[in-house]
């Protein structure tokens, strides 16, 4: 008995022995096919500095271990690592997650993870990975490779070998070819990503048999055809998005039978015909964007059965009709976007119950009569209201409320009279405000120095008149960096007081790396703008863009010196106005500006040689004006032709035909030259003097001496003579 218990206990011994030193070869394995992977990569914030035999394995950083201390997760998202996946990682026995997503990995993708057959999760998006997509792992569900530099066909076997995907996602790269109709053979994918690469064909019939999808986005390629009838198989889609392809046809009524969706994007394609009723159906619809197509017809009333619906997109297409009243009876609706189409008729004013409403967008449309007053404070969520392009007549809104929200204002080309109203300067939020070509009047509206937010401001052809005078204001338009008062009949000096404390217009280099667009929520600022001497339309604002336009107005008197502290300015137009004297050298500090027109003024003297420091101008306009001397030479005016200075018959040199005599700039001379010149004209006009005294001396001293000799020789007259003489010699002598 004793004995038959030793056996047992050594047994137990034995294995336990085996077992821990499994473990512990286990261990040194997976150890050192971690320090293999850290040797293939950069790690320039030291995150893997206590990835070493001297740190327990399952407390490296990014390392997460399962109940038997073997690695499970790696996971280093976002780490500033670079340098080369190795596929020793791959081979790690128990790993179900590897997260290295949003680094600098380089090269291509291992394809031996294949082996790894424990993988579920494999995340190495945003990184610079090169290559064809290698084949996967038996047991992956997640598969992320999205936003590398992938090139080729996706791999027809993936529908084989990767039969336990749940979500794939292989957007933006550069992908090419068909999608191989051998997905659908997955029949657990839920989520299917190929967005932003350079796939063509058709959409495969075929991912009709895919059941359990609920995310398809296939936007951002070169897909034709129509959307496929089939997809109304898909009982549990959520969100289809086929945006920005070449489909065509029209939209599927059976789209209709998809009682799950609640995102559909088709934007940017080639469809047409009407909206098929069956989409207002869809009871759970949140989002809807079916801009940029050729749809057509009237939108229908039943739109007002989209009772989830929050984001409306159907601008840019050929709808016609009124303005449905059903939009007020949809409660949770926050965007309603129908410009650009054809739509007539008044705004109803039952679109004032959409209290939620954040933006509203009917510019370039045929809408006409007068803008309801309810709109002014219908809502406090009103951030963008566009009504640009249109026909809409009476004054502007007074009914601004002290809640106003509105950050954008655009009622642009409209028949709209009156005054700004003041209570717009409520809207406290303000960041644009466009209300050009219209028919205001009155004076400037200096209430709208104060608006905090302001950075763009046009009031560009209109009948607004007066002096602009200096503000009391010690902080005005503090974040102002476009002005557009061009066209209406401002008079008086150039408005100093008003641009001189413009912060925003200075100080370039703070801002220089911001390339940001101005925007709103889903909806870029747009502005109308004379750019390089074209009158055109900026669907995108860039929040480094500055401009001053004053054109075509009655300014007079000289253009001030301060004009060249708004260095960060890209544009600057004062023509067609009074201006006069000389053209600030001033301007010359102006080396972010692209274009500047100062044509058709009365402007005098010589084109300053700072002007050559604008490297960056494009566009130089100094024609009509009584400017004199050579044209600078060099850098940029090299490549301005004879139009930027015709009607200024003084100036010379390249490009004009006219040359000039010595072919040299004739600026004013250095102070020493010109006090040597005054000295010189000092010392000519002595000479006058001393001739003309000489002359008229010469003629008395001959008369008196005549005289003098006749009656004797005077004896001053002897010792004078003997006095100078004697002093002659002398100086004479010390030369």
């Amino acid at each position: 008995m004793f004995r038959k218990r030793a056996n047992a206990q050594s047994l137990l011994f034995m294995f336990m022995f085996l077992f821990v030193l499994h473990f512990s070869l286990s261990q040194v394995e997976e150890l050192e096919l971690l320090l293999s992977f850290k040797s293939s990569i950069n790690d320039p914030s030291s995150f893997l500095s206590n990835w070493n035999s001297s740190t327990p394995l399952c407390m490296w950083h990014g390392i997460t271990c399962n109940n038997f201390s073997k690695v499970k997760v790696i996971e280093l998202v976002d780490k500033n690592i670079s340098g080369i996946i190795s596929s020793s990682i791959f081979h790690l026995p128990k790993i179900e997650t590897i997260n290295l997503s949003t680094n600098k990995f380089s090269s291509e993708i291992p394809g031996e993870m294949a082996f790894s057959v424990s993988l579920r999760y494999l995340n190495l998006s945003e990184n610079n990975l090169t290559g064809a997509i290698p084949n996967c792992s038996i047991s992956l569900e997640i598969l992320d490779l999205s936003n590398n530099k992938l090139s080729g066909k996706i791999p027809p076997q993936i529908g084989v070998v990767c039969s336990n995907l749940k979500e794939v996602d292989l957007g933006g790269n550069h992908l090419v070819g068909r999608i191989p109709s051998s997905i659908s053979n997955i029949s657990s994918l839920q989520a299917l990503t190929l967005a932003c690469n350079e796939l063509i064909g058709q959409i495969p019939r075929e991912l009709s048999k895919l059941k359990s999808m609920k995310w398809i986005y296939f936007g951002h390629n070169h897909l034709s055809g129509e959307i496929p009838q089939e997809l109304v198989n898909l009982v549990s889609l959520n969100h289809l998005d086929l945006v920005h392809n070449n489909l065509s046809g029209q939209i599927p009524s059976s789209l209709g039978n998809l009682t799950n969706l609640q995102y559909l994007y088709l934007y940017k394609n080639k469809l047409t015909g009407l909206l098929p009723r069956s989409i207002f159906g869809l009871k759970k619809l949140v989002e809807l964007d079916l801009t940029e197509n050729h749809l057509f017809g009237e939108i229908p009333e039943l739109i007002s059965e989209l009772q989830s619906l929050e984001i409306l997109h159907l601008f840019s297409n050929n709808f016609t009709g009124k303005i449905p009243n059903a939009l007020a009876s949809l409660p949770r609706l926050q965007v309603v976007d129908l410009f650009s189409n054809n739509l007539t008729g008044e705004i109803p004013s039952s679109i004032c119950n959409i209290s939620s409403v954040e933006v509203l967008s009917l510019s370039d449309n045929n809408l006409s009569g007068i803008i309801p007053p309810c709109l002014g404070n219908f809502s406090k969520y009103l951030t963008i209201l566009d009504l640009q392009m249109n026909s809409f007549h009476g004054t502007i809104l007074e009914t601004f409320g002290e809640d106003c929200g509105l950050r954008y204002l655009n009622l642009y080309c409209n028949k709209l009279q009156g005054p700004l109203p003041l209570s717009l300067a409520n809207c406290r939020s303000l960041e644009m405000i466009d209300i050009g070509d219209n028919k205001l009047n009155g004076t400037f509206p200096y209430w709208l120095e104060t608006l905090p937010e302001l950075q763009v401001l046009v009031l560009r052809s209109n009948n607004l008149c007066g002096v602009l005078q200096s503000s009391k204001t010690i902080h005005l338009f503090p974040k102002l960096r476009i002005l557009d008062l061009a066209n209406n009949e401002f008079t008086g000096p150039f408005p100093k007081g008003m641009i001189k404390n413009m912060m925003a217009m200075m100080n370039f280099s703070k801002r220089q790396n911001s390339l940001q667009y101005m925007q709103g929520r889903l909806y870029f600022y747009d502005v109308n703008l004379k750019v390089k001497g074209f009158y055109i339309r900026l669907s995108h604002i860039l929040t480094i863009l500055t401009s001053i336009d004053l054109s075509n107005n009655n300014f007079h008197g000289e253009i001030p010196n301060v004009i060249g502290n708004l260095n960060s300015l890209k544009g600057l137009n004062l023509s067609h106005n009074s201006f006069s004297g000389h053209i600030p050298i001033s301007i010359g500090n102006l080396t972010n500006l692209e274009w500047l027109d100062l044509s058709s003024n009365k402007l005098t003297g010589q084109i300053p040689d700072q002007l050559k420091d604008m490297t960056f101008l494009a566009c130089l306009n100094l024609s009509h004006n009584q400017l004199t001397g050579p044209i600078p030479q060099g850098k940029q005016f090299s490549t301005f032709e004879n139009g930027s200075y015709e009607g200024n018959l003084a100036l010379c040199g390249f490009p004009l035909s006219k040359s000039c005599n010595n072919d040299r700039r004739n600026q004013s001379p250095p102070s020493f030259f010109k006090e040597a010149d005054d000295s010189e004209t000092k010392i000519n006009f002595g000479w006058k003097v001393v001739l003309i005294g000489y002359g008229c001396g010469l003629i008395v001293g001959l008369v008196v001496g005549y005289v003098t000799f006749r009656n004797g020789e005077p004896k001053w007259f002897v010792a004078l003579y003997g006095v100078k003489y004697h002093r002659k010699g002398r100086r004479c002598s010390r030369n």
